[in-house]
């Protein structure tokens, strides 16, 4: 049995740029003796798209007032892996006496962190830039030391218990008021 901890990252990324266009694709693969037997292989990866309005012929009547403007999208995932020692028992020696702390837990996986993403960037006159945001997370597999009954021996162990979910929006103006 053999049971080393040998992180290893691949990751791949293209990304296509254009004034009207912006493409960012990304895939990573992370492998690690410290998620559990089962999860030692896990797969992330992210999307983004813009588009700039403003860089497409049509928009030209509205160049004067809305210099910039464009959209944007993006969903990705990402992962935090759990700690060498939250896999395996853990015991406390103080005053001389020896006390059983956390029972270990071999199956445990990373946290995964999926975010959605959207918004529109627009500038008024090259004066003004506004940025809107909407976006969505989902942490889920939260790594969270769990209370246990007292026949375990053990008062607590490491799982994959928790969810945490968040929904953003968010304004953002920047102005330039004087020049100089």
């Amino acid at each position: 049995h053999r049971d080393l901890h040998y992180p290893l990252r691949r990751q791949r990324q293209m990304c296509i740029r254009d004034s009207r266009y912006i493409v960012d694709l990304n895939f990573r693969q992370d492998r690690s003796s410290l998620f559990g037997p089962e999860n030692r292989v896990n797969n992330y990866n992210r999307l983004s798209f813009a588009i700039r309005l403003s860089e497409h012929g049509f928009w030209d009547p509205m160049r004067g007032i809305l210099n910039e403007f464009k959209l944007r999208f993006s969903n990705g995932t990402s992962g935090n892996r759990p700690a060498f020692s939250q896999q395996y028992e853990t015991w406390s020696v103080a005053g001389g006496n020896i006390s059983k702390g956390a029972l270990g837990n071999k199956k445990l996986k990373p946290e995964t962190v999926t975010e959605t993403e959207m918004g529109i960037d627009f500038s008024v006159m090259d004066k003004v830039l506004v940025e809107v945001t909407q976006a969505k997370t989902v942490a889920k597999d939260q790594l969270l030391q769990v209370p246990l009954a007292g026949f375990y021996g053990y008062s607590a162990q490491w799982q994959n218990a928790g969810t945490l979910t968040s929904d953003v929006f968010e304004i953002s103006v920047n102005a330039s008021i004087l020049n100089t």
